[in-house]
């Protein structure tokens, strides 16, 4: 996984991952769910294909599609 970073001198920030052809954000807390939501949007499409509340779990829906389309 690599990190996505965007910004110039002192103020560079981590923007998101970069993980197998998908970019992976944190959303944020979001509180009628009580809990942080994750968001992996495909590079090719720009289109959000899983969600999640942890990244672990985002990491592992996009392993999983990967080893059913081989």
């Amino acid at each position: 996984m690599k990190r996505i970073k965007r910004g110039e001198g002192k103020n560079i920030k981590c923007a998101g991952y970069e993980y197998k052809g998908f970019e992976i954000w944190n959303h944020g807390y979001y509180p009628p769910d009580k809990c942080t939501w994750w968001e992996a949007i495909d590079i090719n499409t720009a289109c959000a294909e899983y969600h999640a509340t942890t990244k672990r779990q985002i990491k592992k829906m996009i392993d999983e599609e990967s080893t059913q389309n081989k």
